[in-house]
């Protein structure tokens, strides 16, 4: 598989993932218009996207690694220190928190909402002639918490102040007093199963859709591409003719980090960026990252170079602050570097095991250990 190969295949894959999440958080949306809870839904619904995106996966891993990946395979592979499945699981449990949390502080503050008009009602004859109305806005502190956290949508706090405006009138009688607060009750219930629910529908998909988008894609793009890397590394390694590899970014890495560094340093005088491929640096370097290593056999006969052991270090300083301090990961690192750290190593300490950063022979090494 080259290595356009493999990037229309991540991205065809991307597309799939999303078009997962999203039919997972329209089912999700389905069952609680119907009355389910919101965590009893969440959950139904991760149970069906976890075996949904597993076989996702497996398809794709046996495209890129040539060989058949079941269904459980794809389920065990190491997500950091636990298993896809766990990963998985433990997501939906948080996502499900998360969702439950949402909505059961909306119901809360609509709750709320018909107490202070209560309040607003029964307390009226006690209210000092031409005092200000009960402003009606999230920032107001004399409203309850919960009352608070649903006005911030524009058009849930305008209908909201328009609702309680009705009882703050001066001069009302009381029969014309007892209709307002009922036209406020009224207005609440409206607010609430009307632009409400729209407002509160685009807080969860935000909790739900885009969490988990981004959860999965990440997933999918970085184990995907590891395991194309890994295999790479194990063909080049293999390969007598190639002595020599270039590591190259992918037009869509444009923000500096550090695949900068890996793919524009000249550690061993041969142009930025390339490696004996026994040392050189084996991709992904973080989630997302598109890095492939290419071979050089236009350099196969050359002698053995001498390593430039302060390569990280005129790097860096030619990129001066901020940009330096972003590829390093943090003005800190930038000067464990600068004074005489490896990148790499820094990198990797904050990095888990799984995920640091290693050379083409261990990745090689990695690949092989999985099986024919």
């Amino acid at each position: 598989m080259t290595p356009a190969e493999e990037l229309a295949l991540l991205d065809q894959l991307s597309a799939d993932v999303e078009a997962q999440v999203l039919a997972a958080y329209q089912r999700a949306m389905d069952l609680m218009r119907r009355g389910t809870a919101p965590r009893d839904a969440i959950t139904r619904v991760m149970d069906l996207f976890t075996g949904e995106f597993a076989d996702l996966m497996a398809a794709s891993l046996s495209a890129v690694l040539q060989r058949s990946v079941g269904t459980e395979s794809a389920l065990a592979i190491n997500i950091g220190p636990v298993s896809l499945s766990r990963k998985l699981y433990a997501e939906a449990q948080d996502v499900s928190n998360i969702v439950a949390g949402i909505v059961q502080r909306n119901v809360r503050g609509y709750q709320d909402s018909k107490r202070l008009a209560l309040q607003l009602f029964e307390g009226y004859g006690f209210r000092e002639p031409d005092a200000e109305p009960l402003q009606i806005n999230p920032e107001n502190p004399k409203l309850p918490k919960y009352m608070r956290e649903i006005l911030d949508p524009d058009p849930v706090r305008r209908k909201m102040a328009q609702a309680f405006a009705r009882i703050q009138v001066d001069g009302l009688s009381t029969p014309a007093l007892r209709a307002a607060y009922s036209q406020a009750l009224d207005a609440i219930e409206d607010i609430q199963g009307t632009v409400g629910r729209v407002e509160l529908e685009k807080t969860l998909k935000t909790a739900f859709y885009e969490r988990t988008r981004y959860f999965a894609q990440r997933i999918a793009r970085t184990e995907l591409h590891k395991a194309y890397a890994e295999r790479e590394a194990s063909l080049l390694l293999a390969d007598e003719e190639v002595e020599y590899v270039q590591i190259r970014r992918s037009r869509t890495g444009k923000d500096p980090c550090i695949c900068s560094l890996i793919t524009g340093r000249n550690q061993y005088g041969l142009g930025p960026g390339v490696y004996p491929k026994k040392v050189a640096p084996n991709p992904p370097f973080h989630s997302f990252c598109r890095c492939v290593a290419v071979p050089r056999l236009d350099l196969t006969g050359r002698r053995q170079p001498t390593e430039n052991e302060n390569a990280d270090q005129y790097f860096l300083r030619r990129l001066g602050q901020p940009v330096a301090a972003q590829v390093a990961g943090s003005r800190e690192k930038l000067q464990r570097v600068l004074n005489g750290e490896s990148a790499i190593a820094v990198a990797n300490e904050a990095k888990n095991p799984v995920y640091r950063i290693v050379n083409l022979e261990q990745a090689a090494n990695a690949y092989s250990a999985t099986g024919p």
